[in-house]
């Protein structure tokens, strides 16, 4: 790939990323307005909320439609043969229990230092749960690593990419945010950056050594939702931080294989 178009992909790859958060933030203002009045959204504000979630993936689509490539604007290029269908569907299963492994590993530990968290799992318990389950993950994933990652990787390398990708999709989250109570606190923006950048790493892991397959980072995406603890209201600062510390060495485990596979990878 010359070097040209390397820096084309990557200013699609901005484009898109900007894209899909100027289109969620668009659609979920009415639910904004309606939580800084400290009203109830209505259901009108929910549903263009719920169709925020296809940001990502109209962002891409966009983009790719400028450039005439909307047919294969979610095929990027492998840089190496693509692994064995049993090796692919084992990634994906090991992403689909990621996200819930590494909260019991935390909760765990929260045990371990005399903490007493209930409960200790947070599954989708009401039927928009399982709705976002697959949406979100559809949706986001055919943005962020079908079509930003993929291109931005092969011009500054998968690491790299992903900490471009990871903070923006902590930042799309912005309006979702908000509350009857009113806007979120800077902390919680910048925790989900942090977080997301972490988990942002960890996914690219995962596309990668799966020969860039969408279907395991939907899966890793999934396990997020199958044990959701943004939904844990309850939770200690401790609790908290160890969740957090536990992402943190994954995704710190995530980045030397990703560095690793990127050396080795030819261009």
């Amino acid at each position: 790939m010359s070097p040209d178009l390397r820096r084309r992909n990557a200013r699609d790859a901005v484009a898109c990323l900007v894209l899909a958060c100027v289109i969620t933030w668009s659609l979920d203002l009415p639910y904004v307005l309606a939580c800084l009045r400290h009203e109830a959204p209505s259901e009108g504000a929910m549903a263009l909320t719920g169709l925020g979630a296809f940001g990502p993936m109209m962002g891409a689509a966009l983009v790719a439609l400028r450039r005439g490539e909307l047919r294969r604007a979610f095929r990027p290029r492998v840089t190496e043969g693509r692994p064995s269908p049993l090796l692919t569907l084992g990634l994906a299963l090991l992403g689909l229990a990621a996200a819930p492994a590494l909260q019991l590993l935390a909760t765990l530990l929260d045990v371990a230092l005399g903490g007493s968290p209930s409960p200790w799992f947070f599954p989708p318990s009401r039927p928009e749960h399982v709705v976002a389950l697959f949406v979100f993950s559809i949706a986001e994933e055919l943005g962020w690593r079908g079509f930003a990652q993929p291109r931005l990787s092969d011009h500054v390398g998968p690491v790299r990419a992903a900490a471009i990708v990871g903070p923006v999709w902590g930042l799309w989250h912005l309006g979702m945010s908000f509350t009857q109570a009113g806007p979120p606190r800077v902390q919680t923006i910048a925790l989900w950056m942090l977080a997301l950048g972490l988990w942002s790493v960890i996914i690219a892991w995962f596309f990668e050594r799966s020969g860039r397959s969408l279907a395991v980072a939907m899966a890793v995406h999934a396990g997020a939702h199958l044990d959701n603890v943004s939904r844990d209201d309850h939770g200690s600062y401790r609790l908290w931080a160890l969740r957090l510390l536990v992402v943190l060495v994954a995704a710190g485990i995530a980045r030397c294989a990703l560095q690793r596979r990127a050396t080795r990878t030819p261009a």
